[in-house]
C-alpha cells in the first residue's frame, strides 16, 4: 500500500503530468477567448445616428439593423466631393433608399476663429464663397428633416455651388423645402454653432482628415480610395445577409 501512494505520488509531481494538466488549462482558456470573440465579430452594427454632433458618428447606439450609417466629411467647392456625391453616394443611394442613414458633414479642411467679441468666423479651403456655401449645407441638414430630400437638395446645391444663395434658393424650391429658414440660419448665429460644431467633429475623426472628401461607413474609415472609387461595392459588403439591399 505504502509503495502504490509512492507510485501515486511520483505520478502527480512528474514533470509530464504537470505540463499536461498546464496544457489543459490553456487550451480550455484559449477555446473560450475564441468563442467570445467570434460571437463579437458576428456583431454588425448597423443603426440610424443619435443627432449629437459633437461626438459625431461615432457616438451613436444600437438601435435597429436597418440602416447602414453613412457620415460624408466633405466641402461644398470641393471638386471630389462633388464627384464622390454625384457619380457615388447619389447613385448607390437611388439603388436602395431605405437602407442607409446619411449624415452630411460640411466642413474639410477649414478652420475655425473664435473672436473676442464672441463672433465665429472661418477659413475654409476653397476661400469665403466656400464659408456661405457650408453655412447653407449645414443648416440644411438641420432643418431638413425628410432624409429622401436631404440626398437630394445636398447633391443639387454641390452641383453647382459657386453661388451658393441663388442655388440654394432654386434647390429649396425644386423640392419643396423652406428656403426662408435655411437663409435665415445660415447668415445668423446658428449657421455660425454649426458650422463650428461639424469642424469639431471632422476635428476628431481618427485617423485624421488627409483627404476630403472623408467617407465613414458604419462609424469607421474604411480604404479611401475603395470608398472614393467603389462606395456602393464597399458598402454592400458591410451588410448583413439578411439586409442586404437586393441590388447588391
Amino acid at each position: 500500500m505504502y509503495l502504490t501512494n509512492v507510485r501515486i505520488l511520483k505520478v502527480f509531481s512528474s514533470y509530464k503530468f504537470r505540463f499536461c494538466i498546464a496544457f489543459i488549462v490553456v487550451l480550455s482558456f484559449w477555446q473560450i477567448f475564441r468563442a467570445i470573440t467570434n460571437s463579437n465579430k458576428q456583431k454588425l452594427i448597423h443603426s440610424p445616428r443619435v443627432l449629437n454632433h459633437d461626438n459625431s458618428l461615432m457616438a451613436n447606439s444600437v438601435k435597429d439593423m436597418t440602416y447602414l450609417p453613412v457620415g460624408v466629411y466633405y466641402e461644398a467647392l470641393c471638386p471630389d466631393s462633388r464627384n464622390f456625391i454625384l457619380q457615388h453616394l447619389v447613385p448607390s443611394f437611388n439603388k436602395a433608399p431605405n437602407s442607409f442613414d446619411i449624415e452630411f458633414v460640411p466642413y474639410g479642411k477649414a478652420k475655425t476663429h473664435e473672436n473676442a467679441d464672441g463672433s465665429i468666423t472661418f477659413a475654409c479651403q476653397h476661400g469665403p464663397i466656400e464659408c456661405q456655401a457650408n453655412k447653407i449645407h449645414s443648416c440644411a441638414t438641420q432643418h431638413i428633416k425628410d432624409k429622401n430630400v436631404l440626398v437630394k437638395y445636398v447633391s443639387c446645391m454641390i452641383d453647382n455651388n459657386y453661388d451658393p444663395e441663388m442655388i440654394g434658393m432654386f434647390c429649396a424650391k425644386k423640392y419643396n423645402v423652406n428656403w426662408n429658414k435655411i437663409y435665415a440660419c445660415s447668415e445668423g448665429k446658428e449657421g455660425e454653432l454649426l458650422l463650428k460644431k461639424n469642424g469639431e467633429a471632422t476635428d476628431k475623426l481618427w485617423p485624421q482628415v488627409s483627404f476630403i472628401p472623408t467617407i465613414l461607413i458604419n462609424h469607421e474609415q474604411p480604404r479611401q480610395a475603395s470608398v472614393l472609387k467603389d462606395f456602393w461595392g464597399v458598402a454592400c459588403s458591410y451588410f448583413p445577409p439578411e439586409s442586404k439591399p437586393a441590388a447588391c
